[in-house]
């Protein structure tokens, strides 16, 4: 009993997090007169940025650049 309640708690702890910032990453749009610039997401992936970093930064508007 006390594994599964261990186990729900790490759950909670690690797994909801991880999937709200995919379900973000996955649902964001950005604002009117913006669009997301995927190249330089493709560069700081291929510079050795975590997936994690890149997805934090694309829901913060890192990666937002003017039309």
């Amino acid at each position: 009993m006390e594994t599964l309640l261990g186990l729900i708690f790490l759950f909670c702890v690690f797994g909801i997090p991880a999937i709200k910032r995919n379900y973000t990453f996955d649902h964001r749009l950005p604002p009117n007169g913006y669009r997301v610039d995927h190249g330089a997401m493709g560069h700081d992936l291929a510079m050795g940025e975590s997936r994690n970093a890149v997805m934090d930064k694309c829901n913060r508007g890192g990666y937002d650049v003017k039309k």
